[in-house]
């Protein structure tokens, strides 16, 4: 089965669940049943239209083309693409990144590019042309510090790097080398501050920026963060290619399971 198939069969599923039950003036705007079957895939996203009237479908094909499909009573109306980015997608995210009360979209390639765009008027806004990079293996978008804009930050030509939200500079690079397939920022142990989580092993503060935890085995090839343990703590969860699951705990510095 080809992607673009499987995104199909996918969509066609996320049809049936948003359309059971609901009035037709409804169906636009309920997604609920979409994000069930799409909080799986990282490169696939369900997103807010016209302020919430409406809702779409945002995916990532094999080739490095970015599709937006926009639910509709008649069923699916391509709404955006983008077909110039020249490499495969690392990651994109839904954010208000400016905190400016809008809405924008960032896109990272597996070839280095950083690119936003309004998700008013779909236009480019900014691309990371003055820092140029061979590869991006890891980002996230998140406030790791006490201004009000998100920041994006990212594992690029293997150094970990902060970049603000609302100007676009670079506000911290690593002095040394990290590698990392995935990167995560939550907040895992007892500070309030957030914590930038690799899932090669490697757990840094956000604000001090030091290494907290650094293990001598990875977290997983796929981590995501729950209190798996009832202490209170949100623990680690690694998923491996051998659909083997590894949970750590942060608070005490041990492998729980």
């Amino acid at each position: 089965m080809s992607f673009r198939t499987f995104v199909a069969a996918c969509l066609a599923g996320a049809a049936l669940l948003v359309a059971g039950g609901a009035r037709a003036e409804d169906r636009p705007a309920d997604f609920s049943g979409a994000e069930m079957i799409f909080c799986r895939f990282p490169l696939a996203q369900v997103v807010a239209l016209d302020g919430g009237d409406a809702w779409g479908v945002m995916y990532a094909d094999t080739y490095g083309k970015l599709h937006l499909l926009r639910a509709t009573e008649r069923g699916w109306k391509l709404e955006w693409e983008i077909t110039n980015l020249g490499a495969k997608v690392r990651r994109f995210f839904f954010c208000d990144l400016e905190a400016d009360g809008t809405m924008e979209f960032v896109v990272a390639t597996v070839s280095g590019r950083i690119l936003t765009y309004s998700m008013e008027t779909y236009a480019g806004l900014w691309e990371n042309l003055e820092d140029r990079y061979q590869s991006i293996d890891a980002i996230d978008v998140e406030n790791v510090d006490s201004d009000p804009q998100l920041e994006i930050v990212f594992i690029a030509d293997n150094r970990l790097q902060i970049y603000d939200g609302a100007t676009k500079s670079r506000q911290w690079v690593s002095s040394r080398d990290f590698s990392a397939g995935e990167l995560l920022i939550e907040n895992v142990d007892r500070d309030p501050q957030l914590e930038i989580i690799l899932n090669s092993g490697i757990i840094l503060d956000s604000r001090f920026l030091n290494v907290e935890v650094e293990w001598d085995k990875p977290f997983g090839d796929r981590i995501a963060v729950a209190d798996m343990n009832g202490d209170g703590y949100p623990d680690v969860v690694g998923e491996f290619a051998d659909y083997s699951i590894r949970v750590f705990d942060v608070y005490s510095r041990r492998e729980v399971w």
